[in-house]
């Protein structure tokens, strides 16, 4: 059984990506409209400005070092207001961006390097000394090293320098040549996934996928509630990173294209965060479980003006109900709502507008979708019924880069992608997401889900952050849940008092569980849930933090 998007369809023009993002915004808001702002410094840049830079800067790459439509060029910065200047300046001139993670080691960033081919690489501040590491291993030149700049030194070979040596803009702008064949062909960008097997992948993201991504997200926002914003547009937050596909479609693009303003966080605490909202009068934020699981329990919360925030969309990982509602029943003002998604998809796929009460979905197909939904031997099955979710659509990825293996594994012959996310529809239409194909923990016959423990871990006031996983107990022949915690931090609270409280979410936990999903492979106290930057928990990490034989798996605890 196919199920199609109830929503109305959307024409994708064929148009490079950032010519379509900033006239949109142009048309909506006006050219002195306030596009970026900086949180640290209050730097501000509007449309006009934004433009100019963004087309001199795409003008210097072709005219000093040769950057042409084919070619790649690499960003390796945090989120700055310099970063969307170089990557609309990347895709302007015709060229493919590849974002890289900031908080990449050397070799991480090396093998983006390598694998993407990159020309040239665009550095943030701070980041030098691991990307001259990282060239010792990559497998070509890299032909040129441009400074993000960040400090406006205009030092030579930095992004600034390069823009204030071109002339300025007189109303040409870099769409009239140099540009790919086809938009629907030639990516724009190239993510790489967060190599939850093997080696990170290179993921093509068209200037079609990408266009058609930001028109279906602010198509299903049309569904949402009125807010009475009397501002004209709404103030977004900026935290989502720009490395990753949910910062690109999402902030620098869909939220651009409606008009928005966008407050950028070069980078977080909670209590930054928390001012942030409030100084800067946030009305919607992009965030990830871990931070909107604060939001509904840390007592920071209260110290600080939320007011005028009314909205909250998640992704990265699904929130339990109870999560959502106890956020809710906090900050009142804010609707907090979810998608679904993956790098491959651009990324999103499915969400939830404001009109939905419906705390428990992902969402509804975004315009244009398909989906199926398939048992284990690959046959459809119908509504309310679980298996493997299965999409296509025009924001689904070109495939991915020089790995035709790995592209003909996820995609079957209908051209749906195949996400690995086990979940189901219900008559309505809207989505569900029970577990991951592969994380699912076989205990004695028995499926566990690791994402409804995690979803009520995050319920229970001492923890912080959460994750369950499989350990193989060699006693039983079997796979055991464990869980990762980090714990709340209390006043005076040592290792012990930790130990006890960890002690006493188990029994908590287990309270509100069938035996067979119990704990039998104890816990472990940790500092952080390694997460990719969309927020997804990083399991292959987890096992490299900790390897547990079945001599531990009687409930022992320790620290790691």
């Amino acid at each position: 059984m196919l199920f199609a998007s109830k929503l109305p369809g959307i024409t994708v023009p064929d148009i490079n990506l950032v010519e379509y993002v900033l006239s949109e915004c142009e048309s909506k808001s006006g050219a002195d409209h306030t596009l970026f702002v900086d949180s640290s410094t209050d730097e501000s840049l509007t449309v006009a400005q934004v433009k100019s830079q963004a087309f001199r800067f795409a003008a210097g790459l072709r005219s000093r070092y040769d950057i042409q439509a084919g070619d790649v060029v690499a960003i390796f910065a945090r989120n700055s207001i310099s970063f969307p200047i170089a990557a609309y300046g990347v895709v302007a001139s015709g060229a493919t961006c590849t974002p890289a993670n900031p908080s990449y080691t050397p070799k991480e960033l090396a093998h983006q390097l390598s694998d993407s081919r990159c020309k040239a690489i665009i550095v943030g501040d701070g980041l030098h000394e691991t990307v001259a590491e990282a060239l010792t291993h990559v497998s070509h030149t890299v032909e040129h090293i441009l400074s993000m700049d960040e400090a406006r030194k205009c030092a030579p070979h930095s992004i600034y320098e390069v823009m204030e040596a071109e002339p300025a803009a007189d109303g040409t702008t870099p769409f009239a040549s140099g540009q790919p064949l086809s938009f629907s062909t030639a990516p724009a960008f190239i993510c790489y996934s967060s190599g939850t097997t093997g080696k990170p992948k290179g993921v093509l993201l068209t200037h079609a996928n990408m266009v058609a991504n930001a028109m279906q997200i602010n198509g299903l926002k049309q569904l949402d509630v009125p807010t009475g914003n009397t501002e004209g547009f709404e103030t977004f937050l900026g935290l989502a990173p720009f490395c990753h596909a949910y910062g690109l479609s999402y902030v620098l693009h869909s939220s651009v294209a409606l008009g928005g303003k966008i407050v950028i966080m070069p980078t977080y605490s909670f209590e930054s965060f928390l001012q942030t909202i409030q100084d800067y009068r946030i009305t919607f934020g992009y965030l990830v479980p871990p931070i909107v699981c604060a939001l509904s329990k840390d007592p920071r919360v209260d110290r600080f003006d939320l007011s005028t925030m009314h909205t909250v969309l998640s992704g990265g990982a699904s929130l339990s109900p109870t999560l959502i509602e106890a956020t809710e029943l906090r900050l009142p003002g804010i609707k907090v709502v979810q998608g679904y998604g993956m790098s491959e998809m651009s990324p999103a796929v499915t969400m939830l507008a404001t009109s939905h009460k419906n705390p428990a979905s992902i969402g509804v197909l975004l315009p244009n979708c398909e989906a199926k939904v398939i048992d284990d031997e690959g046959n459809e099955v119908g509504v309310s019924t679980d298996g493997e979710l299965c999409f296509r659509g025009p924001n689904v990825m070109l495939g991915y880069l020089d790995n035709p293996s790995a592209t003909l594994e996820i995609f079957d012959d209908q051209g749906f992608l195949h996400t690995g996310d086990i979940g189901y529809v219900d008559a309505s239409g809207f989505f569900y997401i029970t577990d991951r194909k592969k994380e699912i923990i076989k205990f004695k016959g028995f499926q566990v889900a690791p994402s409804e423990l995690e979803g009520l871990l995050a319920e229970h006031p001492d923890i912080e952050d959460a994750a369950v996983m499989a350990v193989y107990d060699d006693s039983q022949a079997t796979e055991i849940p464990k869980g990762y915690f980090v714990m709340r931090k209390r006043e005076d609270d040592s290792f012990i008092d930790e130990i006890t409280r960890a002690h006493a979410v188990v029994a908590w936990l287990h309270e509100r569980i069938a035996k067979y999903k119990r704990l039998r492979g104890g816990f472990a106290i940790i500092d952080h849930i390694p997460r990719s930057p969309a927020g997804k928990i990083i399991r292959n990490s987890l096992r490299t933090m900790d390897h547990v034989s079945s001599r531990e798996s009687s409930g022992s605890v320790f620290s790691i």
